[in-house]
């Protein structure tokens, strides 16, 4: 494996859902972002990598943003649903 991680792998809905958790685990207690909630910044996350990723794929068509945004929230609801199942397998584990 050449790259961890490359544009084609972000257009598969779990490693999108992985690497938005990732990338909102990390930037979440930032200043600028620690303002925003946690669903919401995941949401913004989601759609500025569902976008990009189209873009550099040269798959990007203007009258699918709405779709872009759709599928972040999907995207969102499940990155945070590994943060809720992680924090409830640690709770019971105590």
């Amino acid at each position: 494996m050449d790259n961890f991680i490359t544009w084609e792998m972000i257009t598969v809905f779990a490693t999108l859902c992985s690497i938005v958790f990732m990338v909102v685990e990390f930037i979440k207690e930032l200043k600028p972002f620690s303002l925003i909630k946690t669903k919401y910044l995941s949401w913004i996350v989601a759609v500025i990598l569902i976008v990009v990723s189209n873009l550099v794929l040269n798959t990007f068509v203007f009258v699918d943003i709405i779709l872009y945004m759709l599928s972040a929230i999907a995207v969102s609801l499940s990155a945070n649903g590994l943060y809720d199942f992680n924090k409830k397998v640690l709770d019971e584990k105590e």
